[in-house]
């Protein structure tokens, strides 16, 4: 799956639709050819006197299959918005604690708000790489950008009392959002979802070969088909927050950071 993940990872969200929806079409027209020829032309007469029989198996894949996709794309779409609400909070959170550092004046303070840019850097540029990989993770540099600003942002709160339970309070905030970052990015679509929903798409795709497979037949089947393979590819896309082009945006860090990023 780890392939599967990278190439997922480089491709434009429009190629991973258009590739769904093409490769289950193409995939059930084969299917049914091959079971019309082996499974179900030499049985014709059966298949007739079981028509309904054979009609409610059909049903029974393609509901399950189409019940369950939706089920998870609801899942990972809310996924994906709770991920971008946790980077909005985290944004607001910085804004407050470069402000309240400025405020201070101090050379201190500088150096904190300094810091405060090492940690927004670190994680747009490394920590949203490792989140997107196949095993999510935070980046050790960002760890060490994280460790810095504590230290930093402890050093300043020292000096000035008055303004030291704000600052704390920020930075923990900031740690426990950095934490949310992760716990959302390994809430994927396991590996054996997969599987059992290709045993069942492809029952189903199985099961058009007891149709005529004239030009008319084969088109239905290839929009009906393709259509539940787009499903899936939007469900591939939206799967991981921090990867793809339908992702969360780190914008907001680096505005509230006032960075200049390449």
């Amino acid at each position: 799956m780890d392939w599967l993940y990278k190439l997922i990872a480089h491709s434009s969200d429009a190629v991973i639709l258009v590739g769904g929806a093409i490769s289950t079409a193409v995939l059930a027209l084969v299917l049914a050819q091959v079971s019309r020829r082996l499974l179900f032309s030499p049985y014709d007469e059966a298949l007739e006197s079981h028509s309904k029989l054979a009609d409610v198996v059909h049903g029974s894949l393609l509901a399950f299959s189409v019940f369950v996709l939706a089920l998870v794309l609801t899942e990972v779409r809310s996924n994906l918005g709770k991920a971008d609400d946790a980077e909005l909070r985290e944004a607001s959170v910085i804004t407050r604690l470069v402000r309240d550092l400025q405020a201070l004046g101090t050379e201190d303070a500088s150096t904190a708000s300094e810091r405060v840019k090492d940690y927004v850097r670190s994680a747009v540029s490394a920590e949203w790489e490792t989140l997107a990989q196949y095993e999510p993770s935070l980046a050790e540099e960002t760890d060490r950008a994280m460790a810095s600003l504590v230290a930093q942002v402890n050093m300043v709160a020292a000096d000035n009392p008055a303004a030291a339970g704000a600052l704390r309070a920020y930075v923990e905030k900031l740690e426990d959002l950095r934490q949310s970052r992760l716990e959302i990015a390994t809430k994927s679509v396991p590996s054996v979802f997969w599987w059992v929903l290709a045993v069942f798409i492809i029952g189903a795709m199985i099961m058009n070969g007891r149709h005529k497979l004239d030009a008319f037949g084969m088109t239905l089947i290839a929009f009906h088909m393709g259509a539940i393979g787009l499903v899936g590819a939007l469900i591939l896309v939206m799967d991981s927050p921090f990867r793809g082009e339908t992702s969360v945006s780190p914008a907001s860090l680096v505005r509230a950071a006032r960075l200049s990023l390449p």
